[in-house]
């Protein structure tokens, strides 16, 4: 059976290279027609307008900077990374002549982190005043919504030109972070009655972003074609990029921003 399995697997990796093969083999003998105009570009099929990624990584809350790296958020939640997901989607508005596109892009992420409450009382106790697992109790978590509005340069000139699968990028534009603290099921209040403050809130400031992307076309142009021609997807790229929030700029802002890798896919349609 195993024999089988292996045989089974050498004769659809052998096919799918002989199909591959010709591909190139045709694509080589139409380029090499004298009568062809037109060389070396790989912007083929439908028009190219819109990009959509997908986006993942770590997020580190920056609320400890103002307390000097080590204040509440630390003190519930710890210092490790909370993973983080989003999307951005961007209207390639401008084509710049040698260069590449340029135009708007919205994206929107979630992360959250949760840990244990302190117990009334207990949060500001020196330490060894209790014991640590006798202080906390329940479960508050916060939940922050980073948003941004940016232009987006994507240099995809060289790519479209010569096949190049090598695509850098940046990105500047206005950042805000929706937030809010929950204990329980509830939002988190400080102070009591009128005088009551809920724990949610808005945080504005600047995002940036530079990173590069990798054309998957290599891996099969058959396979890209056919994607465009049923779905209008022209490319699909794997991207890495250095990510900053920069938020909580205003007065009595809380720092919800961050700046970390991100990850994730970018199709272009």
């Amino acid at each position: 059976m195993r024999t089988r399995m292996l045989v089974s697997a050498l004769v659809g990796i052998a096919a799918l290279f002989a199909a591959e093969g010709a591909e190139a083999q045709t694509r080589r003998i139409r380029d090499s027609n004298w009568r062809q105009s037109e060389r070396g570009s790989v912007q083929q099929g439908s028009p190219q307008r819109f990009a959509l990624e997908i986006r993942f990584g770590l997020y580190y809350p920056a609320v400890d900077e103002e307390f000097g790296g080590t204040g509440p958020y630390s003190k519930f939640f710890g210092d490790k990374g909370r993973f983080h997901f989003g999307g951005e989607f961007d209207w390639q508005a401008l084509r710049i002549p040698f260069v590449g596109s340029l135009g708007p892009g919205v994206g929107l992420g979630y992360t959250s982190a949760t840990g244990k409450a302190f117990r009334e009382g207990t949060y500001d106790a020196a330490d060894g005043a209790y014991y640590y697992d006798d202080r906390r109790v329940g479960e508050t978590s916060l939940t922050i919504l980073p948003m941004h509005v940016s232009a987006v340069l994507r240099l995809d000139e060289l790519f479209r030109r010569t096949g190049i699968p090598l695509i850098p990028f940046g990105k500047i534009g206005f950042g805000t972070g929706l937030w809010w603290v929950d204990v329980g099921e509830e939002t988190a209040e400080v102070g009591t009655d009128d005088d009551a403050i809920k724990g949610i809130g808005l945080s504005y400031g600047v995002h940036w972003a530079v990173g590069g992307m990798l054309a998957l076309d290599w891996l099969g142009r058959r396979s890209m074609a056919a994607l465009d021609q049923e779905s209008g997807i022209n490319h699909v790229h794997i991207f890495g990029e250095w990510t900053n929030h920069n938020l909580g700029l205003g007065a009595n802002q809380m720092k919800v921003g961050t700046s970390t890798w991100t990850v994730g896919l970018t199709f272009e349609m």
